[in-house]
């Protein structure tokens, strides 16, 4: 199930930051996994990856799994949809936002490069850019149709999925044009 939450500053802030995004999309996309297997996957000590873990876990972006073998801690990812405080600090969200959008740009550059590999998926991706004229109410109403698409999707963890289903990051922006050098407050 998604829950729907308001971060606070702290927790924004500790999302922005590009090692633990890279832990998120880890467990995101590959499962349930320890500080020790994160650490060999991504170049790092394990007390490294264990303080991101621990940390990650405070601000409910990660759960504690049931253990497999041994002594050591498994973590998965929790599925969440989060929403930025309003009149919060400007430069967190801000940090939190490039920092996200370079994620996704990073991930659609390895896609890119991979494309010869990946035919029939290079046939099923889409990127569009379209414009409308909508107004506020309209964008928030299509915001929640596409969130209802979405929930009727398969999540990247489901045990039930065909064996070549993969994981698929899908995005969608919508938000109003600014013209360059506007204050803000101009449309």
């Amino acid at each position: 199930m998604t829950t729907t939450e308001q971060l606070d500053v702290r927790a924004v802030r500790a999302l922005a930051h590009p090692l633990r995004l890279k832990i998120l999309d880890l467990l995101r996309f590959e499962g349930p996994s320890t500080a020790s297997l994160l650490a060999e996957r991504l170049g790092e000590s394990s007390g490294a990856t264990s303080y991101h873990l621990r940390l990650l876990a405070k601000y409910g972006y990660i759960e504690e799994a049931p253990r497999r073998k041994g002594r050591e801690r498994w973590w998965s990812y929790r599925e969440r949809r989060l929403t930025l405080p309003r009149g919060g600090d400007d430069a967190s969200e801000s940090d939190l936002l490039a920092a996200l959008l370079t994620r996704e740009a990073h991930a659609l550059d390895r896609f890119l490069a991979s494309r010869s590999r990946l035919a029939e998926w290079d046939d099923a991706a889409f990127f569009q850019s379209q414009a409308f004229r909508l107004t506020a109410d309209e964008l928030d109403e299509l915001r929640r149709e596409i969130e209802t698409l979405l929930a009727s999707c398969r999540h990247a963890d489901d045990e039930h999925a065909p064996e070549d289903a993969l994981p698929v990051r899908v995005l969608a922006f919508g938000f109003p044009v600014v013209a360059e050098g506007a204050d803000g407050d101009e449309r």
